[in-house]
């Protein structure tokens, strides 16, 4: 990440040059530019509010209790962790059930459900728009480079392998069964089953069916999904505004609705595939995307690079982090958990303590 910032900084010194940016900012209407770019940091806290809300929609209809506030919490720090460490999104999905989990105690089986049926629309949504944005592209082959419309297809494919395989463990009833028995075969292999407690794969099992009742749950009466259909449709919404919001901030106003699209599908996808090592790299690609799709010079787009990424990548690590500490402390003055600490510390120091 550090190395990627420094590689950015020397671009826009030796490329861009500090004083292009000063008199970009300089001839910007500063009036304009707080109203809009605020607009924008509302809309992306509202579109996180917005997948909060779903998946809190869709823990109530599998009577999971959580309070909505702990659910918009543990979104972000699903982000957060989606841009730290890059797996595919599956490791911030992993960390917003086991906080789920953590709170009420609940099984992991309809949490998971709950979850990854949130997930399932996220993706088809995604996959109408990447399809939407390569139509787009395609009714301007002979001017959009070839890069574009790869990333585009590769992210579609991406995403509709993600979603055969959530379609998948949603649709079989033995799918999951199957996936945790080939881990057992694997870990069994590897020599490390003694690390495993003897009753985890009745736990596993017991989770698996209640993860399965939960998608049934979904297919059998889909009116539970229809809010949360239209949550994810609004933070989508609310996502793309952010993209106009931030350059009409910059007092462009006449870029097409497919420049927006494209790049939105864009940034996300190499997001979620590269997190911390897009530091950089994508930044100066992004700046010369910007130039290419009409925005007037090279320093105009570093700038809209910079005020776009804030809010798309820096702003869900800040949030986030800050909302683990929130959750941390949040722990800390619980009661319960304060007693249980209380009660693990007499012992450890009657352990530790020498009898005479």
């Amino acid at each position: 990440m550090i190395i990627g910032l420094i590689a950015f900084i020397l671009y826009l010194y030796f490329f861009v040059g500090f004083n292009e940016l000063l008199s970009v900012v300089g001839n910007l209407n500063s009036m304009n530019y707080v109203f809009y770019y605020s607009l924008a940091i509302v809309a992306t806290v509202l579109s996180v509010l917005c997948v909060a809300a779903a998946w809190h929609d869709l823990l109530k209809s599998l009577s999971v209790k959580v309070k909505l506030r702990s659910v918009f919490l543990y979104t972000w720090v699903g982000y957060f962790v989606d841009l730290i460490v890059p797996c595919q999104a599956v490791c911030g999905e992993v960390t917003r059930i086991y906080l789920v989990h953590k709170e009420n105690r609940e099984n992991y089986g309809p949490i998971a459900a709950s979850s990854l049926t949130n997930r399932m629309i996220t993706y088809f949504m995604s996959s109408a728009g990447l399809l939407a944005g390569i139509a787009l592209v395609l009714t301007r082959s002979s001017q959009v480079p070839a890069l574009i419309l790869e990333l585009l297809v590769a992210a579609l494919i991406g995403t509709g392998i993600y979603l055969a395989v959530l379609s998948y463990l949603a649709f079989n009833e033995h799918a999951a069964g199957k996936l945790v028995g080939i881990l057992f075969k694997v870990v069994n292999a590897l020599g490390l089953s003694k690390y495993v407690a003897a009753d985890l794969p009745e736990r596993i099992q017991s989770s698996l069916l209640l993860l399965h009742q939960g998608f049934k749950t979904f297919r059998d009466k889909p009116r539970h999904l229809l809010k949360p259909l239209f949550f994810q449709l609004l933070s989508l919404l609310l996502s793309l505004s952010v993209y106009v919001l931030v350059f009409y901030s910059l007092g462009l106003t006449n870029l097409y609705a497919d420049f927006f699209i494209i790049m939105y599908f864009i940034v996300g996808t190499v997001q979620i595939a590269a997190a911390v090592f897009s530091v950089g790299t994508f930044d100066i690609a992004l700046a010369n995307l910007f130039v290419f799709y009409g925005v007037p010079d090279i320093g105009c787009g570093a700038l809209a690079a910079t005020l776009l990424r804030f809010l798309t990548f820096w702003m869900p690590i800040v949030v986030g982090y800050v909302a683990v500490q929130v959750i941390g402390a949040r722990t800390l003055l619980n009661p319960k958990m304060r007693e249980d600490i209380g009660v693990q510390q007499t012992v450890e120091g009657n352990v530790s303590t020498p009898k005479n």
